[in-house]
């Protein structure tokens, strides 16, 4: 019994949801009686429409109706609708501003003036749609209620009782920057739709002619028929300024961040007139995409898509037909050095490319390089850019490659449809390494320090040992906790460095846990060893103690004799004694072979340091 219940209210709500969805459907045939209007340049109402009073007075679904409008908005989000009693109203001027969708499309609002002062406002998640039509009314009666709904519904989404209402004469839509709206205006009532044998009436609202300016005059003459996308030519030349501002390379994943203030220069013909025709005026200026202008992008960036432009500019003309437009853009270029695996870092130095070409394949153009010398335009924006510092040192040169050129060095299916030339800038990049020359070689520099003077220390003592161990352990977590700074595609020459130290103390700590074992102490007495470390010449190499030579008689409280005595070269010494009483073949050896090894340490991190710097 519980379950037929539940079961028969899911029926009872999934009926309502379904009347309520099958209450109003904007078919097609209700939208080809509507008229059009797309907003495409974010949050601004540009054309107004004027209202019809006659219309009004026939399209209304209630005599206490004064104004009543069916629309329909295809948007991701954020349909403005402007209602006002003149056109281009400003902030101050009443008006009835009707936010669909707004905030990521969550809600709706109604406005008493542009831009401001919210008087309603509901919440409406997903009411706009991207794919398709939705159909919505307003509403105003002679006392003053404000109804905005959805077609169909019995109650609107914003109502509000203006005590002082306005006389709507013009109205108005825009969008948002970055969203594409599409209005569906002048739409007959849908309840009329429906009956057969009668002809829907429809409002014929007017779009008001703009005031156009002597400039506006002209720029609309010379547009009038141009197709925006044709160049001037079959072949066209374009002057092309380029400065370096700014320049962050990243070693690690070797690639080159640049930012670019560019000018591109070029004339079109056509677009070209006589001031004395048009009031003097010599100089006009054009939104991008009213008229063409070479596109670029960069041939060797990590993703092939046009320069982007940070602050679109306008494109500035005189009446000769020369254009000017100036950018400023980022690239992301990769800079490998393939042939040179071992670097210097982080003293290093690199030499990166930029190959700027057209992003139009079948345009032919050929580029010049604008020089400041040359170019008043490019004077003027070397005075205003200013150049980012930061830890390189950056200097460039520019060069046009033509296409044939190209085609020799650089050979791809792409050279037979790209046939512009291409702008190569060479950027030589030197690090600024104080601070990495602190941190990397100060301890670098202390350690081999320590290690040679370890050599002249006592030998033979647990302590070396333990030092060699301190060594090993402060290297190893050094390389550990610098792997994050270190380019993972190449490999630093003071890497080297740190790893040929770190083997250094280890075979020095070896050779002294070696030199304290039983097996070097049976050797120091064997006959090579002793005439080894009895040898003149050796003990004068590696400046050895004298050693003076006892014969033992019968009494060995006798004395030595008074005079040192050169031991024979068969080694047969009776007894052998420094002049220390603690004389030990162990300690000479490990003393000469801390001095080799301090003279062989010595020259090797000498010759590396060298190659390195």
């Amino acid at each position: 019994m519980r379950t037929l219940q539940i079961y028969c209210v899911i029926w009872i709500v999934m009926g309502l949801v379904s009347a309520q969805m099958e209450h109003f459907n904007f078919t097609y045939a209700m939208a080809s009686l509507c008229k059009e209007h797309v907003c495409k340049h974010g949050y601004s109402y540009e054309v107004f429409y004027e209202v019809n009073a006659e219309d009004r007075k026939v399209v209304r679904s209630d005599p206490s109706v004064v104004y009543e409008m069916h629309i329909a908005i295809m948007a991701a989000s954020n349909g403005h609708i402007l209602l006002s009693t003149v056109p281009k109203p400003d902030t101050s001027d009443p008006v009835y501003e009707i936010v669909v969708g707004g905030g990521g499309n969550r809600f709706t609002e109604l406005r008493a003036n542009l831009k401001r002062n919210a008087k309603a406002s509901a919440k409406t998640l997903q009411i706009l749609s991207s794919v398709d039509f939705r159909a919505f009314y307003i509403k105003i009666t002679e006392d003053g209620l404000i109804e905005f709904g959805i077609e169909g519904d019995a109650l609107p989404i914003l109502s509000y009782q203006d005590m002082n209402p306005i006389t709507v004469r013009y109205f108005s839509f825009a969008a948002w920057s970055g969203v594409e709206a599409k209005f569906l205006y002048d739409c007959p009532i849908p309840s009329a739709n429906g009956k057969e044998g009668t002809i829907p009436v429809t409002p014929d609202s007017k779009a008001v002619e703009p005031k156009l300016s002597n400039s506006e005059k002209l720029q609309r003459t010379l547009l009038l028929g141009k197709d925006p996308g044709m160049p001037p030519g079959p072949d066209v030349n374009v002057d092309l300024g380029v400065r370096v501002v700014s320049v962050t390379y990243d070693a690690y994943t070797s690639k080159l961040t640049t930012g670019l203030s560019i000018i591109r220069k070029w004339t079109d013909d056509s677009l070209a007139w006589n001031p004395n025709k048009f009031n003097g005026i010599d100089r006009l200026t054009f939104r991008q995409g009213q008229i063409w202008s070479p596109q670029l992008t960069v041939f060797n960036t990590d993703s092939q898509n046009m320069l982007d432009d940070r602050n679109p500019e306008l494109i500035s003309m005189d009446n000769s037909g020369t254009a000017i437009l100036h950018m400023r853009t980022t690239t992301d270029t990769w800079c490998f050095d393939y042939e040179n695996t071992v670097t210097k870092w982080p003293r290093d130095k690199y030499i990166c490319a930029i190959v700027i070409e057209l992003w139009e394949v079948h345009e032919i153009v050929t580029l010049n390089v604008l020089h400041p010398s040359t170019s008043y335009e490019l004077e003027i924006i070397d005075g205003i850019e200013e150049d980012i510092q930061n830890a390189w040192e950056v200097s460039t040169t520019q060069a046009i490659v033509d296409v044939l050129s190209w085609k020799k060095n650089y050979a791809s299916n792409d050279n037979f449809t790209h046939q512009s030339d291409r702008l190569v800038i060479t950027v030589n990049l030197q690090r600024r390494a104080t601070v990495y020359n602190i941190v990397f070689y100060t301890p670098l520099l202390v350690l081999v320090t320590f290690v040679l003077l370890s050599f002249w220390s006592e030998p033979l003592s647990m302590k070396r040992v333990w030092f060699y161990a301190g060594c090993s352990v402060v290297i190893c977590m050094g390389l550990c906790y610098i792997d994050v700074l270190v380019p993972c595609h190449t490999i630093p020459s003071i890497l080297i460095l740190y790893v040929v130290i770190l083997f250094g103390v280890l075979l020095a700590m070896l050779i002294q846990l070696v030199l304290k074992t039983s097996v070097t102490k049976t050797l120091c007495k064997t006959t090579l060893i002793q005439t080894m470390l009895t040898s003149h010449y050796f003990r004068s190499l590696f400046c050895l103690a004298p050693l003076k030579v006892c014969h033992i008689y019968e009494s060995v409280n006798d004395g030595y004799d008074s005079e040192v005595v050169e031991p024979p070269r068969n080694g047969n010494v009776e007894e052998m004694e420094r002049e220390k009483d603690d004389y030990n073949e162990c300690n000479d050896l490990a003393e000469a072979i801390d001095k080799s090894m301090f003279v062989i340490y010595s020259l090797t991190f000498a010759i590396m340091l060298a190659m390195h710097f």
